[in-house]
């Protein structure tokens, strides 16, 4: 159940933290299309407003994705930021309308942080009190490895992938959260992701 746990944490933050990287250049190029006239300022702009505005949206998915967790129950909320996430990172891919992108990723990244809101309680409810720090701590290796693998792959991708490297990106980014929904759903729901 750990190394499951471990897995579907991991495929939410490397989808989410992949994103983070790039999400100022894409949303540039993206009203670069749309209003020629921008001022590589202006657009310097509209990307730092849309890293600031989307770290909001990843701080309020932490109490968002929490408080609903434990309402509802951990793995259910895990599934639903997995499988609502997965339609997001596909339409990424074919949307061309810079509000709209910003909408996406503001989502994704209320999912990236909802996934550490709803960890702690999972890694509660499914093993207990007395071994809760030691795992939550473990699980947090998570973050680690995600932290090297999604922007890396991510790097590669745009250095092999050309003018399709932001659509392979996202396939990545759909694919990765694919599988943790997969993973998860080996996961039993009375064995963590419970009401509290």
């Amino acid at each position: 159940r750990f190394a499951l746990m471990w897995l579907v944490f991991f495929c939410n933050i490397a989808a989410g933290i992949a994103l983070i990287g790039f999400q100022s250049p894409l949303l540039q190029d993206l009203w670069r299309a749309r209003e020629a006239s921008l001022t590589p300022a202006a657009l310097a702009v509209a990307g730092g407003t849309l890293i600031g505005v989307s770290s909001l949206f990843n701080g309020l998915g932490r109490l968002f994705w929490g408080a609903l967790s434990d309402r509802c129950g951990q793995l259910g909320v895990f599934r639903l930021m997995l499988a609502t996430q997965i339609a997001a990172f596909a339409a990424l891919a074919f949307v061309r309308d810079p509000w709209l992108f910003s909408l996406l990723v503001c989502y994704v990244l209320l999912c990236y942080g909802g996934g550490f809101g709803v960890m702690p309680a999972f890694v509660l409810h499914t093993f207990g009190h007395r071994r809760m720090p030691v795992l939550y701590g473990c699980i947090l290796t998570a973050w680690s490895a995600a932290g090297v693998v999604g922007p890396q792959a991510v790097a590669h991708l745009k250095d092999q992938g050309g003018a399709a490297a932001a659509s392979y990106a996202f396939a990545l980014g759909a694919g990765l959260l694919a599988l943790g929904l997969l993973l998860s759903l080996l996961l039993r729901a009375d064995a963590g992701g419970g009401k509290s």
